[in-house]
């Protein structure tokens, strides 16, 4: 007898990012650059190998609920390298930055945040 190595919920949210990012990467279009057609390709295939290996069902789409949490999510994760000090890797960062932007982007994550709780109310469909 075999174990499932996720369980619904899992197989959920795993499922919702990966069709997520596919339908991401398919809005993308036909970009001109070769090498960035690859890697598009092998990223592709790599959501496919995953998903298959788990055995996600498959799912025309993630609902409006899935949908709105898991951009919500996303970007929750993502703005804190907008914070002053992770922008050094991109030159000198003035000083007083952190002091007008940080608190902002604490802001900014909040509401992410709470877009994300917010998705939780809404219906199935």
């Amino acid at each position: 007898m075999t174990v499932p190595l996720l369980n619904q919920n899992q197989q959920r949210r795993l499922g919702t990012h990966l069709r997520l990012l596919a339908q991401d990467l398919e809005t993308l279009g036909e970009i001109p650059d070769a090498r960035a057609r690859d890697l598009i390709d092998q990223i592709r295939a790599a959501t496919e190998a995953i998903s298959a290996d788990l055995a996600l069902p498959v799912e025309r789409g993630p609902s409006l609920k899935r949908r709105v949490g898991a951009v919500a999510e996303v970007w929750a994760a993502r703005v804190d390298d907008l914070r002053a000090r992770r922008l050094l890797g991109y030159g000198a960062v003035h000083p007083e930055l952190a002091d007008r932007l940080d608190l902002r982007i604490d802001e900014l994550r909040r509401l992410l945040e709470a877009l994300a709780d917010a998705a939780l109310r809404l219906p199935e469909r």
